[in-house]
């Protein structure tokens, strides 16, 4: 199955002051990330975010908490450049925390020029708690505004002290122009700085060309090897050292530039000059080391690079394009085209989170499919000029977070509940399946207006795969043409002679059905033989089926009101709708099929086709036949199955309206003891309610369809079961449910012990299946999971109030009571089966053992003429014996010669006289020997 991802709504997480209008427009928000340092560790960024307000101040954001960890004050005039670098730096030994806040600012004031300067707010925060803030300051001589700061690696100078616990980190800023400028972390001391030569000399086009800097980002050398140029390290022989990520690895500085005259774009790759570089060249200056040109989309373009994944996109005119780099060099790898795109995030390589006016939704760029969508709030909607601009994505709390207008907001995407702990890019083809988007015009392949005529194309049509396309073509359109015109009954007619089912119906009938103005009505429709077995119906065209289905029900488009239908009957007395259900076509996948354009673009159409199409069936047939008929010939989900339970449970009465629970609550808390006091008498006509509720129960077709969608139920897989009962069933509703499979528990009799001899008389009630008991134990721990532990604790008062369960106490007790004496019969049960089945074994053995001494045995005797003067048989010597301890050995040849030697018998030689044959004297030995 498909992977899905889930977007839930944006949420506010925190609501900003305004900002203050400057000199040259209204005043903006600007917000930058947190990082987190500890002394010999690497920077990693933090939950926070540094959200900088024009005249008013710079605040620090805990996005788990939604709250402001520090705030930092700015002059009214103050307007914010660039958007803020904090830095927050933990030594090793000590408990004291450092917070690096890095600022560009840009002061107007009516007795002096444009004042442009970066300041820098040092809190220190000690182990006590106690909080300590030092502003320090620095002018700026150059005209141009700062587009982009940030904080360097921390420097390993041989000056350093052994106990010096500081960064020793640089700020790094880059103007608009393309002037880089370097100052001290702590003082902003200016250390060098680059001119905007250094970016043109290396163009093609002329060193004297006027740049603007669209985009800037920070990396490591390592990362820009490995993801940008594919592990080629000897392409950066500017070096005196290989670059290496537990090695040398300096801090680079990736522009994109655009020149003003020629609207080209380039990417440039610069090296900060490191500690170990100035020791040898005597010279801190900044390395240009790669320039590549950069396509150009449009005018107005928003970039995002992933440096480790040799990844840039960029958004243009609702068209975001992804480039992969191939030796340093952007190629375009995709493109994908979604009108009113605002902002973008990348999630990762297959995943791409946007924002709209209307909607939030993640997409695939590689196969452009739509994974998930949520809609965004009517007044957001409404208000194009609050846009939602993303800034960061926190990966470890699947957390997107923006500015939309004056407000901090998160938007939360969860992961596929089938993700293992290593996380997967939900990129596959298969989660791209039916969720494509449309390319744009550019994309696609134009067919030219003159072309060769083929006489192979224009017979072989697509589809006309056999000769029965050609048939359908012309009985479908006949189909149509008597639709369009009302003839109900000859269309009927058509459709019963393409589904191959008889029709009782005789032509006298059909002229006494006729009326004046030609038109059939309803109840002189053709009434068809139905078979008496769905085995019966025979195999026909699917096209057919979809064709029926599309005629017999309408697909609705999505209106206002989230409750409303979107499946509708219009032919709800048809002949053409008992087909469908008693032939088992109204499956689920055949509706979407049929309906496959109007469902194409909603992502949970089998939710809702599974959850509409039982109450439309309740609705055409009130007596729920044709529903019973729906469970019983179809394959079905558990949606479908959930939907239907509700429907016959409601109809049987043993489902109350909330609203009436709600307004015994409102009477509960006035009359107090009154209630109490009526209790027996409630309860009493309640018993008697219930016990004509459990009559009915007992029989008729709906009983007999509950317990089909029951046994279908328990085969659905149980993740399914309870989301479809969360979804579809209120908590009172499931518990509902519960007591209904606790009333088939007692009926069935596996509450009753084995030993009790109440229901001895009732022999004619038919015993209920072995399997019964599993079915019911399944769906039973399935509700009990729907409800999930909060709903429980919420129940308390539902059940207090319910007629049918005095408090919520005695709801626990009694299901814990039932289910311990039916487990208890299990158990007798599986006990008595054990002796009973001793006690067939062994009457099968002496049984059998009695038939084979009725056969006799076969006794081999010895003729004793054949046999030696003098010498008997003995039995034969086995030739394994058994040791002491139970082991079984073969015999050595000499224990058997000596078993042997000892069973030969006595031979001996006799001398015959005269007096032994007179028998006067015995024979006389002669040789005894062995």
């Amino acid at each position: 199955m498909a992977a899905k991802l889930q977007i839930h709504t944006p949420y506010v997480l925190q609501a900003l002051p305004r900002p203050l209008d400057g000199p040259d427009g209204p005043g903006r928000y600007v917000a930058g990330e947190v990082f987190g340092q500890k002394q010999d560790c690497k920077r990693r960024k933090r939950t926070e975010l540094s959200v900088a307000i024009d005249g008013v101040a710079v605040y620090i954001y805990d996005l788990l908490s939604s709250q402001a960890v520090t705030s930092y004050l700015v002059s009214p005039q103050s307007v914010f450049t660039c958007a803020p670098y904090s830095l927050r730096w933990r030594p090793e030994s000590s408990k004291t925390a450092t917070r690096y806040t890095y600022v560009s600012l840009s002061t107007s004031s009516a007795s002096s020029s444009l004042k442009r300067e970066i300041k820098l707010f040092k809190e220190e925060t000690s182990g006590a708690g106690t909080t300590t803030t030092t502003p320090v300051s620095h002018t700026l001589r150059s005209d141009a505004p700062i587009v982009h700061i940030f904080a360097s690696s921390p420097r390993s100078s041989i000056t350093n002290l052994p106990g010096d616990e500081s960064p020793n980190h640089d700020l790094v800023a880059v103007a608009a122009d393309g002037t880089v400028l370097c100052l001290n972390g702590e003082t902003l001391e200016q250390r060098w700085q680059s001119s905007p030569s250094v970016l043109s000399k290396e163009l093609l086009s002329g060193s004297k060309l006027s740049l603007d800097v669209d985009f800037a980002q920070s990396t490591l050398a390592a990362d820009v090897v490995e993801g940008m140029f594919g592990g080629k390290n000897e392409l950066f022989g500017v070096f005196q050292e290989k670059i290496h990520r537990d090695g040398f690895n300096p801090d680079f500085l990736v522009l994109i530039t655009s020149d003003k005259s020629s609207q080209a774009r380039h990417l440039h790759i610069l090296a900060l000059p490191s500690e170990r570089e100035a020791r040898q060249t005597n010279n801190e200056r900044l390395i240009s080391v790669f320039v590549a040109p950069v396509p150009v989309e449009g005018g107005n373009t928003k970039y995002q690079l992933d440096v480790r994944s040799g990844t840039l996109q960029s958004l243009t005119g609702g068209t975001i394009f992804t480039y992969a780099f191939s030796n340093g060099i952007p190629r375009l790898e995709n493109k994908l085209q979604v009108p009113e795109l605002t902002s973008f995030l990348r999630l990762s390589k297959t995943s791409v989170l946007t924002s709209a006016p209307a909607c939030f939704s993640v997409y695939n760029p590689i196969y452009r499919s739509l994974q998930a969508t949520v809609p965004a709030d009517s007044d957001a909607a409404a208000d194009n000029s609050n846009t939602f601009e993303f800034i960061t994505y926190l990966a470890s709390r699947e957390i997107a977070v923006g500015l939309r207008g004056a407000n901090l907001a998160a938007v939360q995407i969860e992961a596929p509940k089938n993700r293992t702990s290593k996380r997967r890019a939900e990129g596959l083809l298969t989660d791209a399946i039916r969720r494509g988007i449309s390319r744009d015009q550019s994309c696609q392949k134009r067919a030219k207006e003159e072309h060769l005529a083929s006489d192979v194309l224009a017979d072989l049509v697509p589809g006309a795969v056999d000769a029965s396309w050609p048939e359908w073509q012309s009985k479908s359109a006949q189909a149509d043409e008597l639709l369009h015109n009302n003839d109900l009954r000859s269309w009927e007619e058509l459709l019963a002679e393409v589904f191959r089912v008889p029709v009782k119906s005789s032509e006298a009938d059909a002229e006494k059905g006729t009326l004046t103005n030609g038109t059939t009505p309803a109840a002189h429709l053709l009434e068809w033989a139905w078979p008496s077995s769905r085995a019966d119906y025979a195999r026909i065209d699917r096209r057919w089926v979809f064709y029926a289905i599309s005629k017999v029900f309408a697909w609705g488009e999505q209106s206002q009101d989230p409750k409303a239908a979107r499946l509708a009957c219009r032919l709800p007395e048809s002949n053409v709708l008992n087909y469908l259900v008693d032939a088992g076509h109204l499956s689920t996948s055949n509706i979407k099929s049929a309906f496959k354009d109007g469902v194409r673009e909603l992502s949970e159409a089998e939710e809702v086709i599974g959850q509409e199409i039982p109450v439309l069936l309740a609705q055409v047939d009130p007596t729920m036949e044709l529903l019973v008929g729906y469970l019983s010939g179809t394959q079905l989900g558990s949606t479908e199955l959930v939907s239907a339970i509700k429907l016959l449970l409601r109809s049987l009465g043993l489902f109350e309206d909330s609203s009436k629970i709600l307004m015994r609550l409102t009477e509960n808390g006035g009359e107090g003891h009154d209630q109490e006091n009526e209790a027996v008498n409630m309860e009493l006509e309640q018993a008697e309610v219930e016990l004509q509720i459990t009559e009915h129960y007992l029989g008729g077709h709906r009983t007999r369809g509950l317990g089909v969608a029951f046994s279908k139920l328990a085969a659905c897989p149980s993740i399914a079961t309870v989301q479809s009962l969360r979804r579809l069933f209120k908590p009172e509703e499931t518990i509902g449910l519960m007591n209904v499979l606790r009333a088939e528990l007692i009926k069935d009799g596996w509450t009753t012990r084995y030993l009790d001899r109440t229901g001895a008389d009732h022999d004619d009630i038919e015993a209920p299946p072995d399997g019964s008991i599993q079915l019911i134990a399944d769906l039973m721990s399935r509700c009990i999971d729907s409800v999930g532990l909060g709903g429980w604790m919420a129940s308390d008062t539902m059940l207090t109030s319910s007629r049918s369960q005095e408090d919520s106490a005695d709801f626990f007790s009694q299901f814990q009571a039932e289910v311990s004496v039916a487990l208890e019969g299990i158990m007798e049960a599986v006990r008595l089966q054990g002796a009973l089945a001793e006690a067939v074994s062994y009457a099968k053995r002496a049984k059998r053992a009695l038939a084979d001494s009725a056969k006799g045995k076969a006794v081999s005797l010895h003729l004793s003429e054949e046999l030696p003067l003098g010498l008997k048989t003995d039995s034969r010597i086995s030739t394994e014996r058994v040791r002491s301890g139970g082991e079984i050995v073969a015999r050595s040849s000499r224990q058997m010669g000596h078993f042997i030697s000892k069973k030969r018998g006595t031979y001996s030689v006799h001398r015959i006289s005269e007096e032994m044959l007179l028998g006067e004297a015995g024979p006389t030995v002669v040789q005894e020997a062995r």
